[in-house]
């Protein structure tokens, strides 16, 4: 069970403190939330940890360091819960939606449109304007899909 823990894991943790590229989309709660759990858990109680995390080692080193402290504390029974809530609320923020109706029953009269107005966001999801499950009806046109407006 823990063997299995220790990738997932290790990517949160290293994907905060290497500052990965996709961890800078998320909400700035999210990230100052994590980094300060990380920091409590990694290195406010460990020099050497925090020395070398800082530092302008390799992230390889870097890596090293996190995945040794994480086997420690995977004995721990309370990090390990709280790991878990992390993890959960981490893939919550890398499973990126947008525009999608889940299991929904609608019916309109009028026009129904699924899709961003405006200007192209140029931010990637995993699913973006999507019906699965239940059902549309729509009295008059049905769009699914961006009306983007770039120039």
């Amino acid at each position: 069970m823990i063997d299995s823990l220790i990738p997932p894991a290790l990517k949160y943790i290293t994907d905060f403190v290497l500052d990965n590229e996709e961890v800078k989309k998320f909400p700035k709660e999210f990230i100052t939330a994590s980094m300060k759990w990380i920091s409590s858990w990694f290195l406010e109680d460990d020099p050497t940890a925090k020395a070398v995390v800082e530092s302008d080692s390799p992230a390889v080193a870097k890596e090293a360091i996190l995945k040794a402290k994480l086997h420690e504390l995977l004995k721990n029974p309370q990090f390990a819960q709280e790991l878990n809530e992390h993890l959960a609320a981490y893939n919550v923020q890398r499973s990126r939606i947008k525009n999608v109706a889940a299991n929904a029953q609608i019916e309109a009269q009028g026009n129904v449109h699924i899709g961003d107005k405006g200007a192209d966001d140029t931010t990637a999801y995993d699913e973006k304007n999507v019906v699965k499950g239940g059902t549309l009806k729509a009295g008059q046109d049905f769009h699914l899909g961006d009306d983007n407006t770039n120039k």
